[in-house]
């Protein structure tokens, strides 16, 4: 039975990336830059045009959308203008105190207006999996795969109007012991969000607030829905971040996400993290935060670093 759940989770990962693959495909091979006759991967006649200002990609979140740590914003990842694509990639690193968590993934964005992700997040319980009775260094496994569309609006012009986004992602739990034997409902689920976005240059100062709805347990690591409750239910999402004028490339600020509460078997907590991000230029990205989690599956008090590097054009 874990082998069909295995077989399902590398079909998901496959099927995404297939996706993001053949996206580009298409694109590069489109009448309207094939009519170009010489076209580069990227330049100013190229497909990845990389038009766009440095930053305005966002970040790379936990769960692969673009935008930051732990919160979604309404950004499109990559530089790609309105005639063009972008594409980045990232790897992410959490360490608090019973637990931490690798992500790897890849984002696609289409002509400044839709974006496509995919991730893979490597839960490890270390030695807080014996205490727990399912083994030291118990893994648990998850994939997402993301959409995410500009609306109207756009990040950092003249308007005070936000960038607008709606998004929505499709998650796959690996796990299908564990997860039910603390409550969960499921080891599949979907979140759907609305962001809104605005960077205000003049003044420095970057505001993100976004809607989620979800039955994710710790974002999908435990699965979705709960014994407690299996309804969505609206959870916010908020960022604020200050680029000193001193210090070009560089972003402070916080984050703050509510989390629903679905499962008797422990409390789940809202997340904060407070952060520190330099754009070394369009291809480097380089993240580092302290984050405060809560309680994750009884144990309280997890605190601890945050980094990440992100990559491309």
């Amino acid at each position: 039975m874990k082998s069909v759940f295995r077989h399902q989770e590398r079909s998901l990962a496959g099927l995404t990336l297939a996706s993001l693959a053949l996206a580009c495909g298409v694109l590069y091979s489109s009448p309207g830059h094939a009519a170009g006759g010489d076209v580069s991967l990227t330049g100013p006649n190229s497909i990845f045009d990389g038009e766009r200002a440095l930053g305005t990609s966002g970040l790379s979140s936990l769960e692969g959308s673009s935008g930051g740590g732990i919160a979604s914003w309404a950004t499109i990842g990559g530089y790609g203008s309105k005639k063009g694509v972008g594409m980045a990639f990232h790897y992410s690193y959490v360490n608090v105190t019973n637990y931490w968590d690798q992500n790897a993934g890849a984002i696609l964005g289409l002509y400044d207006r839709v974006e496509l992700s995919y991730s893979h997040n490597f839960f490890q319980t270390r030695g807080t999996g014996a205490l727990l009775g399912i083994g030291k260094g118990y893994q648990f496994d998850l994939d997402t795969g993301g959409i995410k569309v500009r609306l109207f609006g756009h990040l950092a012009d003249k308007t005070l109007i936000p960038q607008f986004a709606i998004g929505a992602m499709y998650k796959h739990d690996g796990d299908n012991k564990v997860i039910h034997e603390v409550g969960a409902k499921s080891t599949d689920g979907a979140d759907v969000y609305f962001a809104a976005t605005k960077l205000y240059p003049s003044i420095g100062l970057l505001i993100n607030t976004t809607m989620r709805l979800t039955k994710g347990n710790q974002w999908g690591i435990l699965g979705f829905g709960g014994d407690r409750n299996d309804s969505y239910h609206p959870q916010f999402e908020g960022s604020l971040g200050y680029l000193p004028s001193f210090i070009p490339g560089l972003v402070v600020g916080v984050e703050y996400r509510t989390k629903p509460r679905n499962q008797n078997f422990t409390p789940e907590s809202n997340w904060f993290d407070v952060y520190a991000s330099y754009f070394v230029n369009k291809h480097l990205n380089i993240t580092a935060a302290y984050v405060s989690l809560g309680t994750i599956a009884t144990f309280r008090n997890q605190t601890g670093v945050y980094f990440s590097a992100q990559t491309g054009f």
